[in-house]
């Protein structure tokens, strides 16, 4: 007959109910209910870092996206020094998103990336739909912080940053804007001329390049003119008049002059020159 170990029986039971956890939430996915609260948590994790930067752009992304966006991430990530950089974004990592970009830069490392979403884009994330860049091992490890919906959200990115840098996007690259300014973070906006998506898109009624709407709404805002597109969100006439102050402290536009990388670096470095 053999002898039972309770002790080695407990280990077992521990090193199952590990096993069943992650198998149930192999995301390491956390629910939280407010962006507070993800600021809290991102104080914790990326708080020594002095420029703590909230990415938006393409989920999909259009010609001309990918290779420049990276760029200009590795080398800004360059230019603030990247052990004085940490980024915020979505784990929704499709390859050549904005999201895949971000944790591509990021290379996953501990205290260099921080993750955030709605719980409507959980079911978004798909590991076999990531770069093989991706060390989809180490992203699993990585906590993903998830609110109850996409307002929030927005909010927590806002929260748990203190840049916001634009490289195209929709309406929630607008959103986030938004949230940025009202935060009090600075805001920079990457314009790619070599992406040839418009700045509103009759057939949908939506944004769909946001780099170039904002750049567009702000520009007839400050002259004076009526407004070229529909409002979006928050981003009204009545926003931008009240917070003109704030706009024109925090808000820098870069538009690249080519897709080089001499182009993108210096577009790289007045952004650096900005957020320091």
């Amino acid at each position: 007959m053999t002898e039972i170990n309770p002790a080695f029986l407990q280990q077992q039971g521990i090193a199952q109910a590990a096993t069943e956890e992650k198998t149930a939430n192999p995301h390491n996915i956390i629910n939280i209910e407010t962006a507070e609260e993800v600021g809290k948590i991102a104080k914790k994790e990326i708080g020594t870092m002095p420029y703590r930067i909230a990415t938006a752009g393409y989920s999909a992304p259009p010609q001309g996206y990918e290779e420049a966006t990276k760029q200009f991430l590795k080398m800004l990530d360059g230019e603030l020094g990247t052990r004085s950089t940490a980024f915020v974004t979505s784990p929704t990592a499709d390859k050549g998103s904005i999201d895949a970009i971000t944790s591509e830069v990021t290379n996953l490392s501990k205290g260099k990336i921080f993750y955030t979403t709605a719980q409507n884009y959980v079911k978004y994330i798909n590991p076999k739909n990531f770069p093989e860049t991706i060390d989809t091992v180490a992203y699993s490890k990585i906590p993903k912080y998830v609110l109850p919906n996409g307002d929030e959200y927005s909010r927590a990115t806002a929260e748990a940053s203190n840049v916001f840098v634009a490289t195209g996007g929709r309406n929630a690259t607008v959103s986030d804007f938004v949230n940025a300014i009202k935060k009090g973070n600075k805001a920079v906006v990457l314009n790619n001329p070599a992406i040839d998506t418009p700045a509103w898109g009759e057939a949908k009624n939506r944004v769909e390049n946001a780099s170039k709407y904002l750049l567009e709404q702000l520009e007839a805002f400050n002259a004076g003119r009526k407004l070229p597109y529909p409002e979006v969100g928050e981003f009204t006439n009545e926003f931008m008049a009240k917070n003109k102050t704030k706009l024109n402290e925090l808000v820098k536009i870069i538009t690249l002059e080519g897709s080089d990388d001499l182009s993108i670096l210096n577009a790289a470095k007045k952004a650096a020159n900005f957020i320091r």
